[in-house]
């Protein structure tokens, strides 16, 4: 009997739930009341820092005509060169083709946060075939507009075109739309994952009632979820963190964006004339014998190699390279560091380090080959008796770093530091193997730094200066530098939470902010010396990044180049960050807090990767390189090949796109068998007709040379270039 009432309460409550969940459905599923859809739809910017300025007292206009009749919710700006300290305002007006004024409203500079899309408010109605204009007026304040590059406006549902003092701007500004769109919404899509959920709740709620909670609690406990990841989890975290990378790697630094600086073009130069052949002459397709000397060899080769496992094109080579390289950084923390390996791959999370990772840099596989020098340099230091393998070993990885970069020769800066501790010890000690180690470490250090030397050595005779250009100095503003150190060294420490400086400290003045760098590196510096050992793993992780942002910051002060900024110092973090991790994780392994710190961290780079396809981050029809590489096809369309393009004024990005052509110049005193010697590897001259022109007008050139383009002129009338055959 009581068997036959528990069966009877179990169909009641069974039904109550099924009831429940009927009328939550019934509620979910039922039309909301005038349901809108607000859509922000946002054009291409250009990644690199080129401007359309908006000058004070003159208006920037912009001129739009609709493609179809949509209504707008607000316009979307981007801006930068505003600070909270201004007190001018930006105008924004808007107004049909009938000078009717649709919107008038004047925005407070300092409420603008320069390099983020704000919105301003309103309710336009746009109909198709009809123009409209935007007009931007800044008083007391200069704005810019990050630029968009062409075809980067498509998404946007009008056409337009920008205009200052009257004339078409080269290019679109940073101007976006929220589209609202009336539509027929239910409440459950309002609420994200409501459905979903119910289903879940009724589920357990009836498997419950069945066969009971306590059952099915106990049932769940047995599966061996701990055992699993006590086991495991180490390893798919891992795995998780190189798919993050890759997954972000590909998406925006190939479908979504091309990063590509100067350096980049020079070190895909290379790698596709060594994919062809040519060695060190990084001009040899073009027919020219230029040293490869700016840069060491060992980036390009390895992008090279890239090539010819891959058979893809030298910019999609190197972010495939970096992604394996990053796979290799992973799997030497997995070797290294055993069980822990998953608290030091969050290094590979670090803004600045992925910001190197899309871009065709050396400093990625310059960080692998400084990594396992470091892990080698401890073995050798830690061990009683090393095996003469790792003095080997320590030897050809000393040779990478400075074949990758020529900074890395300071690696045997750091190994001197620690022969004269050995010397040291020895001597209050008289203990041969401190001796011993001490001349082994002499010696690799002088066999494997002399190559480096005869590599030098090479680039003098081949190219006549050891580095390929000139490293003296040239006039710098020391003060403009010391504020970018300055700066630079605040954005490493919050690049490791993957942050962004606060707004507060970010309002400092320079001269504050010292205070700020001088607080973290005091607190750091009194963290190590409480937890250091000398000649631990930790000690020479911490030792190479030490010595690494001193003898940089010195040099940098005594030759010019780049001012500071993450990509210099990126290196020395991610190995800072290695030492001071392993210098915490004793106090804190074992303990629950660190099984929460895991599951957070998966769990943040499950949903990055989730988001990067939630946002078609990973849509293949259109994407950004293939578009790009689509503009510089219809650019180089009219340079035949082998030629030099006088007064290039094509995507300085493109220059690896066409290794075969060079760049060149002509001066008054240039005659044209000057030219053909100087260009002594090209088979054409090409030079836009618009300067062809200005150059006949002005008299100045040599009459060979002005005869020769005047004569081009007139036998080819068509084509934006003019080409002549040497």
């Amino acid at each position: 009997m009581r068997e036959k009432k528990r069966a009877v309460f179990k169909i009641i409550y069974i039904v109550l739930v099924l009831a429940g969940f009927a009328a939550a459905m019934l509620v979910l599923t039922h039309t909301a009341q005038n349901g809108r859809r607000t859509t922000e739809i946002f054009p291409e910017i250009v990644e690199e820092p080129v401007y359309v300025e908006c000058e004070e007292g003159e208006p920037l206009e912009v001129r739009l005509k609709a493609k179809e009749d949509f209504n707008a919710g607000g316009l979307l700006l981007l801006m930068v060169n505003l600070s909270e300290e201004s007190r001018g305002t930006v105008r924004i007006a808007v107004s049909d083709d009938s000078s009717a004024l649709l919107l008038n409203q004047v925005i407070p500079a300092e409420t603008i946060v320069p390099g983020k899309w704000f919105s301003v408010p309103a309710d336009l109605s746009f109909v198709k075939g009809r123009e409209y204009l935007i007009s931007i007026l800044a008083d007391g304040s200069e704005p810019y507009f990050m630029q968009v590059p062409e075809g980067g406006e498509n998404v946007l549902p009008f056409e337009e075109t920008v205009l200052k003092n009257g004339e078409p701007a080269e290019s679109g500004i940073s101007l976006g739309i929220s589209r609202v769109e009336t539509v027929s919404v239910t409440y459950g899509e309002i609420l994200y994952y409501s459905i979903p959920v119910c289903v879940a709740v009724t589920l357990i709620l009836i498997l419950g009632i069945l066969f009971g909670f306590e059952r099915m609690w106990n049932r769940i406990r047995k599966i061996p979820f701990a055992a699993f990841f006590r086991k495991y989890g180490n390893d798919l975290f891992l795995l998780l963190v190189f798919l993050a990378v890759c997954v972000s790697i590909y998406s925006r630094a190939y479908l979504k964006g091309v990063y590509i600086s100067a350096d980049s073009a020079g070190y895909l130069r290379e790698a596709v004339n060594l994919r062809e052949g040519f060695g060190f002459h990084y001009d040899g397709l073009a027919g020219y014998h230029n040293w490869f000397a700016n840069w060491p060899i060992v980036y390009p080769a390895l992008i090279a190699l890239t090539m010819i496992v891959t058979g893809t094109d030298a910019y999609l080579a190197s972010k495939l390279l970096t992604m394996v390289i990053c796979g290799l950084i992973l799997l030497l923390m997995r070797l290294c560091f055993k069980k822990d390996a998953w608290v030091y791959a969050l290094c590979l999370t670090n803004i600045g380090f992925l910001n190197l990772a899309y871009y065709t840099w050396s400093e990625i596989p310059f960080m692998l080959f400084l990594l396992g020098f470091s892990l080698v340099l401890a073995k050798i230091l830690g061990e009683e008796e090393p095996h003469g393998k790792w003095y080997i070993l320590l030897g050809i990885l000393g040779l990478c770093c400075f074949l990758t970069r020529y900074f890395g020769i300071y690696v045997w800066i750091v190994t001197g530091c620690y022969i004269l501790c050995l010397l040291g010890k020895y001597f209050r000690s008289r203990e041969k193997r401190y001796f011993k180690k001490a001349a082994a470490l002499a010696v690799t250090a002088f066999a494997s730094g002399s190559m480096s030397m005869a590599y030098l050595l090479m680039n003098k005779i081949k190219n006549g200066m050891a580095s390929g250009v000139s490293r003296s100095l040239w006039w710098d503003d020391y003060e403009r530098l010391t504020n970018d150190l300055i700066e630079s060294l605040l954005t490493e420490v919050c690049n490791v939470f993957s942050l962004q400086i606060p707004e507060l400290i970010e309002g400092f003045p320079y001269n504050l902010k010292v205070f700020v760098v001088v607080i973290v590196l005091v607190g750091l510096t009194l963290f190590v010396i409480k937890r250091y050992r000398p000649f631990t793993r930790e000690s020479v992780m911490i030792a190479m990044s030490v010595i690494y942002y001193l003898v940089f910051i010195v040099i940098r002060y005594f030759s010019s180049m780049d001012s500071f900024y993450f990509r210099f110092f990126e290196p020395a973090s991610f190995l800072l960050c290695i030492g001071l991790i392993g210098l915490l994780l004793p106090g804190i392994r074992g303990k629950k807090g660190l099984h929460f710190l895991a599951g957070a961290a998966a769990s943040l780079v499950i949903l990055a990767v989730l988001a990067v396809f939630e946002n078609d981050g990973m849509e293949l029809s259109d994407g950004y390189y293939a578009r790009i590489t689509g503009q510089w096809d219809e650019a180089y369309r009219e340079i035949p090949e082998k030629s030099v393009v006088i007064f290039n004024d094509i995507d300085f990005r493109a220059s690896y796109y066409r290794p075969d052509v060079v760049e060149g110049t002509i001066s008054p005193a240039d005659t044209f068998e000057s030219l053909k010697e100087t260009y002594y590897g090209s088979d054409y001259l090409c030079i836009r007709r618009e300067f062809v022109q200005v150059m006949l007008e002005s008299g100045e050139y040599d009459e060979s040379v002005a005869r020769r383009l005047a004569e081009g002129m007139k036998e080819k009338t068509e084509g934006e270039f003019l080409v002549i055959a040497f």
